[in-house]
């Protein structure tokens, strides 16, 4: 029997109570004491992983020492785990404490035993679990305070980012049966058996992107932070950074194999997405991948690789230089050319430059729908030289004009088509006056054609309008000049 039979704390964890026991009784640790109990497990080892999950009975080895019984908390959400194909990052190997909690309380919250569960919420401060010498905190201790006999616990822990400490609150929360959890909108509704599973899928593949691996159950809380906290940052802002964050895979191949490498990596993550389709956490992360997959995938990926994704269209939103080229129906070198000018922004990926569709196609649509030089001169019935003093003079707009990297013209169509109703407007409505003269008899008396225009949109002299059907923009409909 034992000296001291302290009673379990509500939101206990099941070895923190076993490690208070054994203090309260003198024992070395906690082997020493389930020994004593009857357990009789080689080098006094304790099935720490199962007692924290529920799968090991201490009841009746509670029953011996005289205890109550009791049941567990942690294991009925460890097991919910069990259900579906998910993570495995449930349980931390090597316990951490807040050891502000741990004196005011005198004991350890289970929840503190969970991976992503990373500071205390009640101090603000990370959980500790290695000390300033680098020893890591151990489940067989003889004080619960300490690290070994003489090594206490500091309590001046670093304070903990907000990620951090929204993340411990979720978590909490959710253990408490929570309905109203302040969380990201991705979250919202997840058990928390799927928001861990979403948590710790894009933790692992952001380890890949890395070149790294993402093994919580080896690395320090203040190392598990890094990680938890970045993603926590990305679920805030989701789906935008998740798109940013796959867009970093066309710099940073999975591995060294070049393309092979980039395609086995999404291939990769997309069979990992599609297996555990289940679990409602993972499926939000398919869903949003699809998109990604269909409107800024490059389209050198094949329909053929992708059969699981369900594609609204064959059309995909980055295109070759080829297909950039055949949309704007020029030839290859003028793509090279509109980069250039800053009108097309490449992007690169397995060495070849690719091109939004979308900005490929807006790019054509301002080309198609306004005029070339040619196309201006016919519509407007103006000679190029007329037509160069107008555009020269800022009378007519353009989008483009020759330059080093480019000889064609983009002449604003809608800005002509204002400027001749404009002039329509104020043309002369009373029949032709006599004396009047043509556009060309007022070129002879020394109106250029900018001065002409200037002259009829300031209303200093009149003019009359002889419409022409086959050319509604002509300038030459413009007749009967009269001074004012």
């Amino acid at each position: 029997m034992l000296l001291a039979r302290p009673r379990i704390e509500p939101n206990e964890c099941l070895v923190s109570y076993l490690i208070r026991i054994s203090e309260k009784n003198g024992f070395k640790h906690i082997g020493h004491l389930l020994r004593h109990a009857g357990l009789a497990w080689k080098n006094n080892r304790v099935p720490v992983h199962q007692i924290l999950t529920g799968e090991f009975d201490l009841n009746v080895y509670l029953l011996q020492l005289g205890l109550t019984t009791f049941s567990s908390k942690i294991g009925p959400i460890s097991q919910s785990f069990q259900n579906v194909i998910d993570t495995h990052y449930l349980l931390v190997k090597y316990p951490k404490v807040c050891p502000d909690c741990i004196e005011e309380f005198g004991f350890c919250r289970f929840e503190w035993s969970l991976l992503p569960y990373l500071a205390c919420v009640r101090h603000g401060k990370l959980l500790i679990d290695i000390s300033g010498t680098g020893k890591r905190l151990n489940w067989y201790r003889r004080y619960l305070n300490k690290f070994d006999d003489t090594d206490v616990i500091n309590s001046l822990s670093d304070v903990a980012p907000t990620e951090a400490i929204k993340l411990s609150q979720y978590i909490e929360e959710l253990l408490q049966g929570g309905n109203r959890i302040s969380c990201p909108e991705i979250l919202h509704g997840l058990e928390l058996r799927e928001s861990l599973s979403l948590i710790h899928f894009i933790a692992h593949y952001r380890s890949r992107l890395l070149d790294g691996s993402f093994q919580p159950l080896s690395i320090t809380n203040g190392e598990l932070v890094q990680h938890y906290q970045y993603v926590w940052a990305m679920l805030e802002n989701w789906p935008d950074t998740y798109y940013k964050f796959l867009n970093q895979y066309l710099e940073h191949p999975m591995s060294n194999k070049g393309v092979g490498g980039l395609h086995k990596h999404f291939r990769d993550l997309y069979e990992s997405l599609h297996r555990q389709g289940e679990n409602k956490g993972i499926a939000r992360i398919k869903v949003e991948f699809d998109y990604y997959i269909e409107k800024y995938w490059p389209s050198v990926l094949e329909s053929t690789r992708v059969t699981r994704i369900q594609l609204t269209t064959r059309e995909r939103n980055i295109v070759s230089k080829k297909e950039a080229a055949k949309i704007l129906n020029c030839h290859p070198d003028r793509v090279d050319k509109l980069v250039q000018q800053q009108k097309l922004k490449p992007r690169v990926f397995e060495g070849k430059k690719h091109y939004s569709r979308e900005q490929v196609e807006g790019l054509a649509i301002q080309i198609y729908s306004n005029w070339s030089m040619d196309e201006a001169c016919e519509a407007l019935q103006l000679t190029r030289y007329q037509l160069k003093q107008l555009l020269d003079a800022g009378i007519l707009h353009t989008f483009q004009r020759p330059d080093a990297f480019n000889r064609d013209w983009i002449i604003d169509k809608a800005q002509c088509q204002e400027l001749i109703v404009s002039l329509s407007q104020k043309a002369r409505k009373s029949p032709t006056l006599s004396g009047s003269l043509s556009m060309i008899s007022m070129q002879r008396r020394g109106y250029s054609i900018v001065r002409l225009i200037l002259a009829m949109q300031a209303g200093q002299i009149e003019f009359g309008q002889l419409y022409v059907v086959d050319r509604p923009l002509s300038f030459k409909q413009f007749t009967d000049f009269a001074f004012k």
